[in-house]
């Protein structure tokens, strides 16, 4: 009776095994979408500040009543932005490194997050292959099948 009992037993874990690596398929894809929203949202945060920013800067130099703040607080920014940018300028240097160093940064972080998810991944797929949509032991059916009969 343990025989029949244990081929049920392994028939049932047979046709789950499918299911659970579909489950662990929806939840690695949920979870990127959630970094995905995540850094969106950092990013659309940033951006609302720069915009608030960029107003208060319009009211200090549009409102005729604010022109001792506009000399005091705007002509000495505009001035040292402008000499960034300006041909022959000192500062040109420390920004194109400033840059370069943040851009290769924020490829260090995404190639370890890259490489983070896909340990992950293959740790617990391992001893699984995609066969025709639907996820399988290495073993494949035919041996299931030639061990379930014994």
């Amino acid at each position: 009776m343990g025989i029949p009992y244990s081929r049920q037993i392994n028939s049932a874990f047979s046709s789950v095994q499918p299911l659970v690596a579909a489950g662990f398929e929806t939840l690695q894809t949920t979870k990127n979408i959630s970094l995905l929203l995540a850094f969106i949202q950092v990013l659309t945060a940033l951006l609302l500040m720069l915009i608030l920013l960029a107003l208060i800067g319009l009211l200090v130099t549009m409102n005729p009543e604010l022109e001792a703040e506009r000399k005091a607080l705007v002509t000495p920014a505009l001035q040292w932005g402008t000499r960034l940018f300006m041909p022959g300028a000192e500062g040109r240097r420390g920004v194109l490194a400033g840059f370069i160093v943040g851009l290769g940064g924020l490829g260090a972080v995404g190639w370890m997050v890259y490489g983070y998810v896909t340990d992950v991944q293959d740790v617990v797929a391992e001893g699984y292959v995609e066969k025709d949509g639907a996820m399988q032991t290495e073993e494949g059916p035919d041996e299931k099948a030639a061990e379930e009969a014994q």
